[in-house]
């Protein structure tokens, strides 16, 4: 097994003209797979940068019923895991620090990496909020591909990323679960199979416990168990399942990617350190976000139609107002100047504000020489 580490992580090697077959396409195809660990404290700390390097949970209030829905990597390490009780946590280690769901931010967050993404490759097909598969044409291409995301994804957005590459989407996602600390796990369609091997049966997805349980009760309790039963076999076994763990134990899933569409609508948002009734101050932060905006319309290389403005009063009263523009715009300024027209038309200043969000929707292709603009930014 050592030698087959060994060979596999060097990524070395030629494809297979079984693996050809199996593609139902391109044969050099690459799957990557990305994924953020602890998406959302991952945000938390990337947003505060005061919190990096400290153990965070996302969930609410500690001092309240509730359960972790996020943790961070150092909170990992200490034991913390996601349906942790929150109480239970803050009593045990008292140094974690507890952040409240944002989870318009987390989509927006999940946003901003999927442009990135689509910086490398149009095809782009989101897991999750927080995982991503990309194509690669072809295995000498999809190390580079993905080194360079990763780089870009942690010295852009401050977001630390796991990958790992192989001819599927199952394939890449396990290489990215067992490799070292650091490194970017490549498994080629040729080793495909004896990569899978040594996995055991649970690892294959929608092979739960209970049918995990009947295939041992046959003698059938790895992978590699699995890769030598006869597909007839296996239906006798588990029935209409048979065909889909069959393939994905071969590393036969070979079906394409479904891309995801491009981005509807952007939006930023801001909770105040303290409400506020003062104009300038709102404006000011309207203007950040404006600034957030155009940099997000930069990536999705798009401008935009309608801006759309929430305010959120100190008593939890929201309002929302917006304005659709003859010609789409996708400048700080031009979104800024729409936004401070549009919080004029609230009773901010009148009323102290807690939270405000700014939205851009209709979105669209800009002109070629406004194209050329936003590729400046980058």
């Amino acid at each position: 097994m050592d030698a087959l580490d060994r060979r596999l992580e060097s990524g070395g090697g030629r494809l297979g003209a079984q693996s050809a077959e199996r593609s139902g396409g391109n044969p050099r195809r690459m799957i990557i797979f990305l994924h953020v660990p602890g998406f959302y404290a991952a945000v938390e700390q990337a947003d505060h940068p005061a919190l990096r390097g400290r153990p965070v949970v996302v969930g609410g209030d500690p001092r309240k019923r509730g359960a972790v829905t996020s943790a961070s990597v150092e909170a990992r390490t200490h034991g913390i895991s996601e349906g942790m009780e929150l109480r239970e946590v803050r009593e045990r280690w008292p140094e974690t620090e507890f952040r409240p769901t944002r989870l318009p931010r987390y989509r927006e967050a999940s946003a901003e990496v999927r442009a990135i993404l689509r910086e490398g490759t149009e095809r782009v097909e989101a897991a999750s909020l927080d995982s991503f598969y990309l194509e690669a044409s072809e295995h000498s291409v999809s190390l580079s591909l993905a080194a360079e995301l990763c780089v870009r994804l942690k010295a852009e957005l401050a977001l630390e990323v796991v990958a790992g590459i192989g001819p599927t989407r199952f394939v890449s996602q396990l290489a990215s679960r067992h490799h070292a600390a650091g490194e970017i796990r490549q498994v080629l369609a040729s080793e495909a199979e004896a990569f899978l091997s040594q996995f055991p049966l649970t690892e294959i997805w929608g092979l739960g416990p209970s049918t995990a349980e009947k295939l041992a009760q046959n003698g059938i309790h790895k992978i590699v168990d699995l890769q030598q039963t006869p597909l007839v076999e296996l239906q006798r076994l588990v029935g209409r399942n048979a065909s889909r763990f069959y393939n994905l134990a071969r590393a036969a899933d070979r079906e394409p990617l479904r891309p995801s569409p491009a981005a509807k609508s952007l939006s930023q948002e801001r909770t105040l350190r303290e409400p506020s009734v003062d104009l300038r101050t709102l404006g000011d932060d309207l203007l950040e976000l404006a600034a957030g905006l155009e940099t997000m319309l930069a990536r999705e290389r798009r401008a935009a139609r309608t801006v759309g403005l929430g305010v959120r009063y100190v008593n939890g009263d929201q309002v929302t107002r917006t304005r659709t523009l003859q010609v789409p715009i996708h400048g700080r300024n031009e979104i800024g100047e729409v936004a401070l027209e549009l919080l004029a038309r609230t009773q901010a200043g009148a009323r102290r504000c807690r939270r405000l969000r700014l939205q851009v929707t209709n979105l669209c292709r800009p002109d070629r020489g406004d194209e050329a603009r936003q590729l400046r930014l980058f």
